[in-house]
């Protein structure tokens, strides 16, 4: 989050934070993940399960951050 707030698309956090700017931009992105809710939900069935995290990433807004890319 950070690196796509400052503009950095490269670089581990470790180096980038020697970056005053950066740090910033960290420490908000940091700031916003404390102040978010967090829910639970039990599905037992594995297909559910995938069909469900691909919902709730578009559903949420949050599929930016859950690619679902296979690595």
């Amino acid at each position: 989050m950070a690196k796509k707030a400052h503009g950095v698309a490269v670089g581990t956090r470790g180096m980038l934070m020697s970056n005053i700017d950066f740090g910033s931009a960290f420490q908000q992105a940091q700031a916003y993940l404390r102040s978010l809710s967090v829910a639970t939900v039990e599905i037992e069935n594995p297909l559910e399960l995938y069909v469900f995290e691909a919902y709730a990433a578009m559903e949420l807004g949050t599929a930016e951050w859950n690619t679902f890319r296979t690595h």
